[in-house]
């Protein structure tokens, strides 16, 4: 009996099976092209996307090891926030635009106006902003009012899966809350808030509990990719969600940070969280977690940032750990403040864009880039101090993505935000949360918090060194003078 995970992620599709006590029995990863055909604009193709999916699962589920132990279910954890037309019939009628496109501002300000952000706040955990559901809906009637009219649904990575895999388009909780037509008091979709926002209801897909059946995978869906024919499918969580789960974060006090192409990070909080959260840029979505919603802060400019500089510089990653253990214990002489991209809740102006100050002809890469991960640690620093000053105190955090892999920036991490730093020995946070909520789904586990202790393991845990972070007090005071990369 095993579980599979599947990471429908940014710029790839993870797929992973698990056997029940955690042990990884294949894993396969397939790339989804992004297009960005002007500046501010971040699309990908839903055909890619399908392809990439078809790929990586059926890699896996014709792997020997997962067929000597066949799957009982299978769930998503899904890049939030991401919707796109899709017909009757399934077939998808536009591209996605990704969450960092800038696409769609006035829009926002008609839906957000309608209400004062607090009241959105109190309603549905957050303002809706451009890339919410409801305002890329709106959007598409808006821009493009043919396509509109044929569709059928809106659909997040999440619900378009599962209607290929189970004929029914279900979204999970965590994933419903993006939209600013959920209400956090039913987890149904508010009648009043459709009605004021002018979105069809047409277009929204059912609501289920994290962790749910949805049903069994349908016969074709099966044949197609040599699954067992009585496999659940589950629903899952949004991807920084499940990566929570993954990593073991689902306590108060604990911070799941997920270093990938974002640098976001969510915490879990009971109901009642703080209303002054929304005056800085902070979200409150459902959690499949014990608290029942976590606090979800997002920045685009992340290990993006990191890696659009070492393509650049054409600098390696050996070529930079070697330059970062070199390093000494303060900041670089290199200041950057990373805004290279808006922050979802800001409105992008013509100026934007990262600022760099201290560049001299003698200047490496290594200089450049370090500056970029100094200015992204004292970033998430200073958000760790906003939720301090809501009453929310952060104890732990557990990081994973590819920039968790990077000693040298995890040990600044902990030394500029003074909170211990720890990362799993689970490779894959994202897929694994997935296949954790597959097993609750199918009863494997009774619970979240059961399924985490039996099978998350620490591989390695960084200290804060209070010297060290103070010589950061000034990288932190420019970037909070600057709004940082882009925060109010």
């Amino acid at each position: 009996m095993s579980l599979i995970g599947i990471d429908l992620g940014t710029s790839a599709i993870k797929v992973v099976a698990y056997s029940t006590d955690g042990t990884v029995l294949a894993q396969s990863s397939s790339t989804v092209p992004a297009y960005r055909p002007q500046p501010g604009h971040w699309e990908v193709d839903v055909s890619e996307s399908r392809a990439a999916f078809d790929a990586a699962l059926s890699a896996v589920a014709g792997d020997p090891a997962v067929r000597q132990d066949p799957p009982v279910a299978l769930s998503f954890s899904s890049s939030g926030r991401e919707v796109f037309p899709v017909a009757e019939d399934g077939t998808p009628l536009g591209r996605c635009l990704m969450t960092p496109d800038v696409r769609g501002d006035d829009v926002a300000a008609e839906t957000a106006a309608r209400r004062s952000p607090e009241d959105w706040f109190r309603l549905t955990g957050h303002v809706p902003r451009r890339m919410d559901p409801v305002n890329r809906a709106l959007w598409w009637r808006k821009s493009h009012p043919e396509v509109a009219a044929k569709a059928r649904w809106f659909m997040n990575w999440h619900e378009y899966y599962a209607l290929l895999l189970s004929g029914r388009p279900v979204v999970d909780w965590s994933d419903a809350g993006t939209w600013a037509t959920y209400d956090v008091a039913t987890a149904g979709w508010s009648a009043e808030r459709i009605a004021e926002t002018g979105i069809d209801p047409r277009w929204l897909p059912e609501i289920r509990p994290n962790g749910d059946p949805i049903g069994q995978i349908l016969p074709e869906a099966a044949r197609r990719y040599g699954l067992p024919a009585d496999m659940l499918v589950v629903t899952g969580a949004y991807d920084a969600y499940a990566a929570s789960v993954g990593a073991g974060a689902v306590d108060s006090g604990f911070v799941a940070l997920a270093c990938g192409t974002w640098n976001s990070f969510n915490t879990p909080v009971l109901p009642g969280w703080p209303e002054g959260l929304v005056n800085d840029g902070m979200n409150v979505f459902p959690h499949p977690g014990p608290t029942g919603f976590g606090i979800l802060v997002t920045n685009p400019n992340g290990m993006s940032v990191v890696d659009w500089a070492r393509g650049l510089l054409h600098l390696s990653i050996e070529d930079l750990e070697t330059g970062l253990a070199a390093a000494g214990p303060g900041p670089g002489y290199v200041f950057a403040d990373a805004a290279f991209t808006p922050l979802p809740h800001v409105v992008a102006d013509e100026g934007f864009g990262c600022t760099f100050s201290g560049v001299t002809l003698a200047s490496t890469g290594v200089d450049i880039v370090r500056s970029l991960l100094e200015a992204i640690a004292c970033e998430f620093s200073l958000s760790l101090d906003t939720l301090r000053s809501h009453g929310v105190e952060p104890v732990l955090v557990r990081a994973t993505g590819g920039g968790s892999r990077n000693g040298w920036w995890l040990q600044l991490i902990a030394d500029v935000s003074g909170v211990p730093v720890e990362v799993v020995a689970q490779e894959q946070p994202g897929a694994f949360g997935a296949a954790i909520l597959a097993g609750v789904g199918a009863g494997v586990y009774p619970s979240v918090s059961e399924a985490i202790g039996r099978l998350v393991r620490v591989a390695r845990r960084f200290e804060p060194e209070a010297a060290r972070g103070r010589r950061y007090d000034g990288v932190r005071s420019r970037l909070a003078e600057r709004g940082g990369s882009g925060r109010p």
